[in-house]
């Protein structure tokens, strides 16, 4: 009576553990024409990098400087991607690091990673967050800082933006 119960019990292990057929994933998502559009920043983050790589907390490695320099904010900055590859910035009073004007594009069509800006000969690599936030009209431009004799990342920089 045991071997039966162990032979329906094995039985019942090796039938019921059959793979689920995995369902289509669906349409490719196009990023391009939801990053195209005027995106506002809404905060701006300097991240001391030796500190987070030592898994200091937040308070001694995160800096909001949004709005710390005064009569400078960060949220006067926006800029305009539009969809036949263009692009321009409007800096107003803050003291954003960027091209004025140019173009733009993916680094990745199917799985981009950053927005590559150029102009005259010059290209910026600008990284994104998560791909995701662009559908709900959100997106983080990140970009890191490099000590020019090692070539060490020291300070990183988070954008955080709105689609107008």
């Amino acid at each position: 009576m045991k071997n039966i119960f162990a032979v329906l019990f094995i039985s019942l292990l090796v039938f019921s553990c059959q793979p689920d057929e995995i369902p289509p994933i669906g349409e490719k998502t196009d990023y391009k024409p939801m990053l195209s559009g005027t995106w506002n920043l809404v905060k701006f983050e300097q991240i001391d990098a030796e500190a987070e790589s030592k898994n200091f907390p937040d308070f001694a490695t995160r800096m909001d400087l949004t709005t710390v320099f005064a009569g400078h904010a960060y949220t006067d900055f926006s800029i305009t991607f539009n969809a036949d590859g263009t692009f321009s910035t409007n800096k107003g009073n803050s003291y954003v690091q960027m091209m004025a004007s140019g173009n733009w594009t993916l680094d990745d069509e199917k799985f981009p990673s950053a927005i590559l800006l150029s102009n005259s000969g010059k290209t910026q690599k600008i990284a994104l967050g998560s791909l995701s936030d662009v559908i709900i009209g959100k997106v983080q431009f990140k970009e890191e800082r490099k000590q020019a004799d090692t070539g060490k990342i020291k300070i990183k920089y988070v954008y955080s933006l709105t689609k107008k």
